[in-house]
């Protein structure tokens, strides 16, 4: 119930935004940019890159918001231009560079011994997400951090499901096989 809610809500912030109100635009940027954020850092490989990508991307979308069909639509359509973007800043400089380990800025507050271990498995996951090709990266951080359907993925990634379904079960291997290297 509470993310239909929040779906509703962010539907009325598109349709609003698509009307020029400029307050409901910057309601959907805080919104989004530091899950976005996160999303470019794991095919990027230095903040200022992100930074630059990101700006890139706002601004696309609010060139392009009005042409948005279904407001629905949104949370794809913005991961599918960032997405695009960041690739396109791949081939760019010609090269794939490993997302280095997240600074603690980008990991969850602890404040019990529940809460480090939790935090030391998180940190733990991140760096093992930096470890994992790019491919495995972008489909994981989807599924579980943004938790995007199989179909959503598909969507931004402009792939088959039945290729993200694949891509699924060797980043999950991938994954648990750096973990278990780690002697976890």
């Amino acid at each position: 119930m509470k993310k239909t809610l929040e779906r509703l809500e962010e539907q009325q912030l598109v349709i609003r935004a698509q009307s020029g109100d400029g307050l409901a635009f910057r309601q959907l940027v805080e919104s989004y940019d530091r899950r976005l954020w996160y999303f470019v850092r794991r095919m990027l490989d230095d903040e200022q890159r992100v930074a630059d990508v990101l700006q890139e991307v706002w601004l696309n979308v609010f060139r392009s918001l009005y042409r948005l069909g279904s407001p629905a639509a949104f949370r794809v359509w913005v991961y599918r231009i960032a997405h695009d973007r960041a690739i396109s800043e791949l081939r760019r400089t010609g090269r794939e560079i490993p997302a280095e380990a997240l600074g603690d800025h980008d990991l969850p507050a602890a404040d019990s011994s529940d809460a480090d271990m939790a935090e030391e498995r998180a940190e733990l996951v991140h760096k093992g997400l930096s470890q994992l090709a790019i491919e495995h990266r972008r489909v994981l951080t989807l599924l579980y951090l943004e938790q995007m359907s199989i179909q959503e993925i598909s969507e931004v990634l402009g792939c088959n499901p039945g290729t993200v379904k694949s891509r699924l079960h060797y980043a999950r291997k991938a994954l648990a096989d750096w973990l278990r290297e780690q002697n976890l």
